[in-house]
C-alpha cells in the first residue's frame, strides 16, 4: 500500500531580471529587479491550475499598452517591488539640460513693450568649445603701442596667470574625476620575521628560530555604474572645468579693457598736464605785465595780487593733474605685472584719435560672445548634474572586488602558491531616508540659484550694453558741442586780454575770461574720454566685439 504523499509547500525562488528602458519609454538603461517567486496553493494544499501568482495584468485592470512588459518579466513580483520601481524608473537618467526661459530683445537699442510677453527672441547658446584667447579688439583703435601694452598685460600679469591656473586646476579634476569609469587598482609587498616571546606551543612550533614571511597583494575594484551615478559626477566635473575656463576668459577681456583704459586715461592726464603747464606759463606772463603796469602807475595795488592768486590756482590744478598722472602710471604698471616705478610708452593727447565703428542694429545674439554670461550657464549646468548625482547616489550600487593574494617564507617560493578572490557588495544607502531627502533637497536648491544667478547676469548685461550704446551716442553730440563751446571761450578770452592792454576792461574780467577758457577746455577733452569710455563699456559688454567682424 502506498502511503498518501505529505504535502509539502512549494519552495520561494529568488532571482534577478533586467528590465530594457525602453519598457519605459526611456532611450537608454534599464533596471536590475531583485524579485521573490512563490506559488499560490489552494485549501486541499494542491497546486492551483492557475499560474503560481496571479499576474499583476490580472490583479490590477493596466491597459493593453502595458501588458506585454509586465508579462515578458521572469515570473511574478511583489505588487509594492513593481510600483515602486515603475514610480522611480523614469527618474533614473540624467536629467536633459534645458536653457531658462531668458526673454531679450532682438537686437539692441529697440523698445520693448513691458505688457507684452511674445514679442521677445531668446539668446544664441554660448559655444561649448572655448577658445584659448579673446579676440585682439583693442587694434581696432590702431595704437601699436596699445597694443604692446595689452599683450604684456595677457602675458605678464599675476591675476590672469591665478585664473589660468585655477582653470588647469578644475581640468585636472576633471580628468580625475573621469576615472571612475574604470576599475581602481591597489597593490602591496610585505615582509616581516616572527619569533615566539615565551614558552609553550608557539615556543615549540617555532622551535626557537626566527621565521621570514613574505607576500604579495593585488587588489582591484570596479563600481558598475547602474544608475548613471558616475556619469553625473564625470558631467559635473567636466562643466565645472568649462566654467573656470570661461571665468578665465572673462578675466582676461576685463583686464584688456583696464589696459585699454589706463592707456587713453593716462593720454588725457597728459593733455590735461600740458594745457596746465601753458596755462602756468601764461598766468606767470600776466603776473609779469600787471606787476610793470602797476611800476608804471597805470593800475593799483590789487590787480598784481588777483594776478599771482590765479597763477597759484593753475600751480595748484597742474600739481593735482600730475598727482593724478603718477597714479594712473602706477595703476598701468600693476596691470602689467611691473613694479610701480615702471614707465611705458604713452600717448601726449587724445586729440587726436579715432574710434572705432560700431554695427548698426546690434543683435541680442552677440551675448553669447560674453565669457561670464557663458560661465554663468555653464555653472547651471554644473549644479543640474549635481542634481543628478545627488539624486542616484542613493540608489543602490552594485561593486565588484577581486583579491590576489600569494606568501611564503621564502623568496624563491613568493608567487609559488597564489590565491585568489572575488566578491560582489551591494550598498543600499537609499535606507538613509532622511539624510537622501535632504541631500537632493539641498542640489536642488543649488540648481535653483544658480539658475536665478544665471538670469541676473543676463538682465545685468542687457543693462550694460544699453548703457553703452546710449552712453556713446550721447557723448559724441557732447563732445562736439563741448569742443566748440572751447573755440569760442579761447576766442572770447583772447579778445579779453586785448581789450585790457588796451585799458578798456578790469584785470578780473579778463582773468575770468580766462578761467572759462581752460573750464571749457577741460570739459571738451573729459568729453572725449567718456566718448572712449564708453566705446570700451560697450566692447566689454559685448564680450570684445563691436558687430563689425564675425
Amino acid at each position: 500500500m502506498i502511503a498518501p504523499a505529505v504535502p509539502r509547500r512549494p519552495p520561494l525562488r529568488l532571482g534577478m531580471a533586467f528590465i530594457p528602458r525602453a519598457r519605459f519609454g526611456v532611450a537608454r538603461g534599464g533596471l536590475f529587479v531583485c524579485f521573490v517567486r512563490m506559488p499560490l496553493v489552494d485549501r486541499a494544499d494542491r497546486p492551483d491550475s492557475t499560474p503560481p501568482m496571479i499576474r499583476l495584468s490580472r490583479l490590477y485592470r493596466l491597459s493593453a499598452a502595458h501588458r506585454p512588459w509586465f508579462s515578458a518579466l521572469p515570473g511574478p513580483m511583489p505588487v509594492s517591488l513593481i510600483a515602486a520601481l515603475v514610480l522611480s524608473g523614469c527618474a533614473l537618467t540624467r536629467t536633459d539640460y534645458a536653457r531658462p526661459p531668458l526673454p531679450v530683445p532682438a537686437q539692441f537699442g529697440a523698445p520693448i513693450d513691458g505688457t507684452q510677453r511674445g514679442a521677445t527672441a531668446i539668446v544664441a547658446a554660448p559655444v561649448d568649445t572655448l577658445a584659448a584667447d579673446i579676440a585682439p579688439w583693442w587694434r581696432a583703435f590702431g595704437e601699436p603701442q596699445l597694443d604692446t601694452l595689452v599683450s604684456q598685460a595677457l602675458t605678464g600679469n599675476p591675476g590672469l596667470a591665478l585664473k589660468a591656473l585655477q582653470a588647469d586646476r578644475d581640468a585636472l579634476q576633471a580628468g580625475l574625476t573621469d576615472a571612475n569609469r574604470w576599475p581602481q587598482f591597489t597593490g602591496n609587498v610585505k615582509g616581516y620575521k616572527s619569533r615566539a616571546l615565551d614558552g609553550g606551543m608557539a615556543a615549540l612550533a617555532y622551535n626557537g628560530q626566527t621565521r621570514p614571511t613574505s607576500g604579495v597583494n593585488l587588489d582591484i575594484s570596479y563600481e558598475i555604474d547602474l544608475w548613471n551615478k558616475l556619469a553625473a559626477q564625470r558631467d559635473a566635473a567636466h562643466w565645472q572645468a568649462a566654467a573656470s575656463a570661461w571665468e578665465r576668459r572673462a578675466a582676461a577681456l576685463s583686464l584688456s579693457s583696464q589696459v585699454t583704459s589706463l592707456y587713453w586715461r593716462l593720454a588725457y592726464l597728459n593733455d590735461n598736464v600740458r594745457s596746465a603747464t601753458a596755462d602756468l606759463d601764461a598766468a606767470n606772463r600776466v603776473v609779469a605785465l600787471v606787476e610793470a603796469r602797476r611800476r608804471a602807475g597805470s593800475v593799483s595795488a590789487l590787480d598784481p595780487v588777483q594776478a599771482q592768486q590765479d597763477r597759484d590756482a593753475v600751480a595748484g590744478a597742474l600739481a593735482d593733474w600730475e598727482r593724478l598722472r603718477d597714479v594712473a602710471r602706477h595703476a598701468l604698471a600693476n596691470a602689467l605685472g611691473r613694479p610701480a616705478q615702471t614707465r611705458f610708452a604713452e600717448r601726449d593727447s587724445l586729440v587726436p584719435v579715432q574710434l572705432p565703428a560700431v554695427a548698426p542694429g546690434l543683435p541680442a545674439s552677440l551675448l553669447a560672445q560674453r565669457p561670464d554670461l557663458a560661465a554663468a550657464e555653464t555653472r547651471v549646468r554644473v549644479r543640474l548634474a549635481d542634481v543628478d548625482a545627488a539624486r542616484l547616489s542613493f540608489y543602490p550600487s552594485l561593486t565588484l572586488n577581486g583579491t590576489a593574494v600569494t606568501g611564503s617564507d621564502s623568496l624563491s617560493r613568493l608567487l609559488a602558491n597564489p590565491v585568489g578572490m572575488l566578491a560582489a557588495t551591494i550598498a543600499m544607502p537609499f535606507l538613509q531616508v532622511q539624510t537622501a531627502r535632504f541631500t537632493t533637497a539641498l542640489a536642488r536648491n543649488d540648481y535653483e540659484q544658480s539658475v536665478t544667478a544665471f538670469r541676473s547676469t543676463l538682465l545685468t548685461a542687457l543693462t550694460e550694453v544699453e548703457d553703452a550704446l546710449a552712453a556713446r551716442e550721447r557723448t559724441t553730440s557732447q563732445y562736439a558741442s563741448l569742443a566748440s563751446a572751447a573755440t569760442l571761450a579761447q576766442r572770447a578770452a583772447d579778445l579779453s586780454g586785448a581789450r585790457y592792454r588796451a585799458g578798456d576792461i578790469d584785470l578780473q574780467t579778463w582773468l575770468d575770461a580766462e578761467r572759462l577758457a581752460r573750464e571749457a577746455r577741460r570739459r571738451a577733452v573729459q568729453s572725449r574720454l567718456d566718448q572712449i569710455d564708453a566705446t570700451l563699456s560697450l566692447v566689454k559688454a559685448l564680450g570684445g566685439t563691436l558687430g563689425t567682424a564675425s
